[in-house]
């Protein structure tokens, strides 16, 4: 399901509700890639994005135990030139060593940010931001 409201800030939240399940990764990135051309990100940046989406999900779906049964949410933040994307767990998690984790290389190597928080409850949160560089000529 997917929710879109503006906030008083002047910007735009767009809500993903997906399973634990490889095969709606692709709903995420579709989402990240619409948004990001609408945000006139360019090619290379758009696919940056797309990427870091992918690997974001890969990060929540490894840690998910096996058979498990459960939703995470991606939610998008446009305001201005910054794209603020969460993606939030609401099951426990399997511990892994974030540091050595190539998915969070992968996220930091392509976007501006990225930050992982691991709640009391064993949920994970993920957000990664990036920001468009406009390219001016003369």
């Amino acid at each position: 399901m997917t929710k879109k409201h503006k906030d008083s800030r002047n910007s735009e939240n767009i809500e993903l509700s997906l399973p634990i399940n490889p095969a709606y990764v692709s709903a995420a990135r579709l989402t990240a890639s619409t948004i990001a051309n609408r945000m006139k990100f360019d090619t290379d940046e758009i696919e940056d994005v797309k990427a870091a989406v992918s690997e974001g999900c890969a990060y929540l779906i490894k840690r998910a135990s096996p058979g498990i049964h459960a939703m995470f949410k991606i939610i998008f933040t446009v305001n201005g030139v910054n794209l603020r994307i969460d993606l939030v767990s609401n099951f426990e998690s399997l511990p892994v060593s974030d540091e050595e984790d190539m998915s969070i290389l992968m996220i930091k190597a392509l976007m501006d940010s990225a930050e992982i928080t691991n709640g009391d409850d064993g949920t994970i949160s993920l957000f990664m931001e990036k920001a468009h560089k406009e390219v001016k000529f003369g």
